[in-house]
């Protein structure tokens, strides 16, 4: 298939590569169900070209060994399996966070869903680590692609399994009208990739839950725990860099910035950003926390979720290549007697990845990370200098001068209901 240049043809690695490149859902709904169809119409292309029926993708279960199979690091020239990549220990990339009780719903855009947890972590930073060409859309040229998918698309299976109050949307739910198309001649309707068996007639090895993280694999003797329930205590709090503060104003039809920070650049050293938050804002963000709506001085409108936005996000070319990835908390400050601490929540990660599928989407790139209205709803917290830290995660081998820049990173109320 490697050796197969016409791209148009289903034979060849390209045509499968390019789907992803022009198609893929990163960061919005259907990110699990669209991949588990690719999965699907790739591993039956597998069996043509090899001729063979029984030939099946495997996984790669990296909470079981975090270092990539050998077979994928031989660097021989007749190996189609090897590519150069930056890092072969993913250990760095892994959480247990998308495996909490906590989460119980399925699809993005509902409180407590699986889905975001589990793209944001361990799947963005899987491919931040490895880094090279598995830190781009063009990911599945690297052949180790498929063997995560696969692990991505079983950890969903096993989360279904799970029980314990868990549930994706009913069969005959809306949510599985109509269908996944990868190009014109290529398509899946979304509903039978409700589950493997029922439709798709196959299954994993194991359709467990991890429960530990194989910390015999991780190097440096470091350990970067990332938190299940977004509750903990960031300590310590990265000190704030020399960014300037953005004021408040109107950012769209829908969106109000409370505050924020312009021009951050992140290298290899973890930063935060601190912007004040007035009285009344704070005040509009508590009543969404509650389940109602907030208003702001400046907007007719009624907000209903929280935001951190980060805008006209762009990779210095030191950063293009990955092997890092950051963690982003919200840090507002909470009242503990007579001092004053912080309260941090994890509310997601970036990395070249994730900044190569955002300008892939709309040609520019802009995260936005809901803050869950459960973290927010918590009568410690109170008004004052809020901050945005950017925790650096690093491989074994990593960039060690600039490799984020940030236009803006703001705290943003929206008319949407975005609470996952």
């Amino acid at each position: 298939m490697k050796a197969n240049t016409n791209s148009a043809d289903p034979r060849s690695w390209s045509y499968w590569t390019n789907i992803h490149i022009n198609r893929c859902p990163h960061g919005i709904a259907y990110f699990l169900s669209w991949h588990r169809g690719y999965l699907y119409h790739f591993e039956r292309q597998l069996r043509l070209v090899a001729n063979d029926a029984r030939l099946v993708l495997p996984y790669w279960d990296y909470y079981s060994y975090a270092t990539l199979p050998a077979e994928f690091t031989n660097a021989s020239s007749t190996n189609p399996l090897y590519v150069p990549r930056l890092n072969t220990n993913v250990r760095q990339a892994l959480t247990l966070a998308p495996f909490s009780n906590t989460l119980t719903n399925f699809q993005r855009g509902l409180s407590n869903a699986f889905e975001p947890v589990l793209e944001s972590a361990p799947h963005n930073p899987v491919h931040d680590i490895i880094g090279n060409v598995m830190a781009t859309m063009q990911s599945p040229t690297d052949p180790i692609f498929w063997l995560h998918h696969a692990n991505v698309d079983r950890l969903w299976a096993a989360w279904v399994n799970a029980g314990a109050g868990r549930q994706m949307p009913a069969r005959t739910h809306l949510y599985w009208s109509g269908s996944h198309t990868y190009n014109s001649t290529l398509s899946i309707q979304k509903r039978v990739t409700y589950d493997t068996r029922s439709s798709l007639y196959y299954y994993y090895q194991s359709e467990v839950m991890p429960t530990r993280l194989p910390l015999a694999d991780l190097s440096r003797g470091k350990v970067f725990r990332v938190q299940a329930d977004g509750s903990d205590p960031l300590v310590p709090v990265p000190p704030p860099g020399p960014f300037r503060v953005s004021g408040r104003k109107s950012t769209g039809d829908a969106t109000f910035s409370i505050g924020g920070a312009l021009a951050i650049g992140l290298d290899q050293r973890s930063v935060s950003a601190q912007f004040p938050i007035a009285a009344d804002d704070w005040s509009a963000v508590q009543e969404i926390a509650r389940g109602n709506t907030g208003s702001v001085r400046g907007s007719a409108k009624k907000f209903k979720s929280v935001e951190i936005v980060l805008d006209k996000v762009e990779l210095a070319d030191d950063g293009k290549q990955g092997g890092y990835y950051y963690q982003v908390y919200l840090n507002l400050p909470a009242a503990d007697g007579a001092s004053n601490r912080l309260k941090s929540m994890q509310i997601g990660t970036v990395g070249a990845f994730q900044i190569s599928g955002a300008m892939h989407r709309d040609g520019t790139a802009q995260l936005r990370f809901p803050v869950p209205r459960r973290l927010l709803h918590n009568p410690a917290l109170r008004l004052g200098i809020a901050s945005i830290s950017f925790i650096r995660v690093d491989g074994d081998i990593s960039p060690r001068g600039p490799t984020i820049g940030i236009g803006e990173a703001r705290f943003e109320l929206s008319t949407e209901d975005k609470d996952s």
